[in-house]
């Protein structure tokens, strides 16, 4: 029996120049369902449409000559315009083959999902023994109605099943990577390039779930607990892939790792204990109110070279009453000076347009990221995920809006429509004209210049793009913020 997974591709005509930068990383968790299904001899491929940038007709072509039995859709809120379409034209062609859907916004929009023909049956929450069960069903030919974790139709009516217990991530078999083989996931070029490799990094996964509840994070739709895997059983994978597929570069997906100095000390300790440390450098991302110098220190010795923080706002007032941060601008403060005295990497991730927010604001948080001085930054608008307490707040109102409105790039000038929270911050094109402001002013800044250019941060090729894209970006925005009325969208 065989079953197809995908990883589907961003509608590139809705984010303008910015889609360049949107980039491709292997998809972990469809490795972990490959995985689960191939130990149980199934054959399976797995499709990443986003890394080769490629369309529906070429997913077809891929149908066509794979024929697949089941086909397994990835599916983020902002490439629903994409699956919707795929599975249309494989429903076409194909009308026996099985349509799955999983991740966050088939576990929000089962019903959806299902009353629109998008799928058959829809993965709620974590996959790998629900996705097992179903194919298990489908090759014994069973109706797989009653898989716990799943919703179907039954009888003409949707069935919701139970959710089972949470999966026991000691348990699980590694990713697949063997599936994912011919893809080219080189190291971001705006992160890894000092360590003058382009081998192929791949992603490590020590737990699943959040203790914190950020307000724009939809992070507990999917994990409702927190679980950790050993520190050894996390470096056995790493140096069993190393020594597998030749892997010299990590990432782990976390929401964040370490989540305590324990973890983080007994994770470095085993590292170095066993000598990868001198074989391979990994990157990961955590809180600034997580780490100390001493933890800092430690991890670049176990081969830290990259770390990206979620800053989100130079406001307190912002970071802990519309955001419930549970962080402080000095905490950031702190933890960026330790980061670059220890010369690891630093990537500082922002978000503005929460709603209350006020224009003020968003400025003191571009002056405090320049203050701060990341190696990289990001600006994204804030957008209620669905699943998340803004979701929460707000859906009442933004529920029915295009998908392809989740980003926090969605490009409201090119696409004629404003951003889904338009008017309870700030205008779209004001809000987005910030936002374009924020990056062109901070990479135009000398010192982060020199590190680029004469330092050799970053490759003279994506320098130039960069520039490229930030400039065109700058100006389309700041012409229709120039002459837009100042007027909330929603009455």
């Amino acid at each position: 029996m065989k079953v197809l997974l995908v990883n589907p591709s961003l509608n590139r005509k809705r984010l303008g120049n910015f889609w360049r930068f949107t980039t491709a990383v292997p998809p972990t968790g469809l490795a972990y369902l490959g995985a689960v299904l191939e130990r149980d001899g199934f054959e399976v491929r797995i499709y990443d449409q986003h890394a080769l940038h490629a369309s529906n007709d070429d997913l077809m072509h891929l149908v066509d000559t794979f024929e697949p039995d089941v086909v397994g859709f990835s599916c983020l809120t902002f490439v629903m315009e994409t699956v919707a379409d795929a599975a249309r034209r494989i429903r076409q062609k194909r009308p026996r083959t099985k349509i799955l859907a999983g991740n966050i916004h088939a576990t929000y929009f089962p019903n959806d999902l299902l009353e629109n023909e998008i799928a058959d049956i829809v993965i709620r929450e974590e996959g790998e023994e629900a996705i097992l069960a179903v194919c298990r069903g489908l090759r014994d030919g069973r109706d797989p109605v009653d898989v716990p974790g799943t919703t179907c139709m039954d009888g003409g009516k949707i069935r919701h099943n139970s959710t089972p217990a949470l999966i026991d991530l000691e348990r699980l078999p590694y990713p697949a990577w063997n599936l994912l083989e011919g893809y080219s996931y080189v190291p971001d070029p705006l992160s890894l390039t000092p360590l003058r490799s382009r081998a192929q990094p791949l992603a490590i996964q020590s737990s699943r779930g959040c203790p914190f509840a950020c307000t724009f994070c939809s992070q507990d739709t999917m994990y409702k607990r927190v679980r950790i895997r050993t520190p050894e059983s996390v470096v056995n994978e790493i140096e069993y892939v190393h020594a597998t597929y030749g892997t010299s570069v990590f990432g782990f997906i976390d929401a964040i790792f370490p989540l305590s100095p324990k973890q983080g000390h007994a994770f470095a300790d085993e590292m170095i204990r066993r000598k990868l440390h001198e074989k391979i450098v990994w990157f990961t991302e955590t809180r600034v109110d997580l780490v100390s110098r001493d933890l800092l220190k430690h991890l670049k010795e176990a081969g830290l070279r990259f770390i990206q923080y979620g800053i989100e706002s130079g406001d307190d007032q912002v970071l802990n009453k519309l955001m419930r941060k549970k962080a402080e601008v000095n905490e950031a403060r702190q933890a960026l000076a330790w980061t670059r005295e220890l010369g690891i990497l630093s990537f500082g991730l922002f978000v503005v347009g929460m709603p209350g927010e006020t224009k003020a604001q968003i400025e003191t948080t571009i002056r405090f990221a320049k203050e701060i001085d990341p190696d990289i930054v990001k600006f994204n608008v804030a957008i209620p995920f669905p699943g998340s307490e803004l979701w929460e707040r707000y859906k009442h109102r933004v529920n029915g809006q295009p998908t392809w409105k989740y980003s926090g790039w969605y490009n409201s000038n090119m696409n004629d429509a404003d951003n889904i929270l338009a008017g309870d911050s700030l205008p779209s094109r004001e809000l987005m004209y910030l936002q374009r402001r924020a990056m062109f002013e901070f990479y135009t800044q000398p010192k982060v210049m020199k590190r680029y250019f004469l330092d050799g941060l970053v490759p003279v090729d994506v320098l130039a793009e960069g520039f490229y894209v930030m400039v065109s970006e700058m100006v389309s925005s700041l012409l229709p913020y120039a002459r837009a009325t100042v007027r909330p969208s929603f009455a």
